[in-house]
């Protein structure tokens, strides 16, 4: 039994721990119901009861999928428009990471064997 009361304290450690920095690192603009340093008081104060408040009434929920946007009038004329019609290279021309960019590859193997 007494393994039990530690395990029990240890996670109630663990929690509190969590939920105290959990609180502090949160925007104060997303926590819900009561201001931050309320939720902080609550959290140091009613170590039993007060991290799973926070868990479960103050934690900031999590942002929900945007939503696409309605095209408006301006948006809805330029989609007849082709990228290539602009002077500017469209995300299919550009490399996707370094190592799909030939002139990084060059520059690289330059560094690794100068006298090539």
């Amino acid at each position: 039994m007494v393994w039990l009361a530690g395990l029990i304290t240890l996670l109630t450690i663990v929690v509190w721990v969590y939920a105290f920095f959990d609180a502090l690192t949160s925007p104060a603009a997303g926590v819900r119901n009561l201001p931050k340093i309320l939720w902080l008081i609550i959290i140091a104060l009613f170590t039993p009861v007060g991290p799973l408040l926070w868990l479960f009434l103050g934690r900031p929920r999590e942002p929900d999928a945007p939503e696409p946007a309605a095209p408006t009038a301006q948006t809805a004329s330029l989609d007849h428009l082709d990228p290539s019609d602009f002077n500017q290279a469209s995300d299919r021309d550009r490399p996707l990471g370094p190592d799909d960019d030939p002139e990084f590859l060059r520059k690289l193997n330059r560094r690794i064997d100068p006298e090539e």
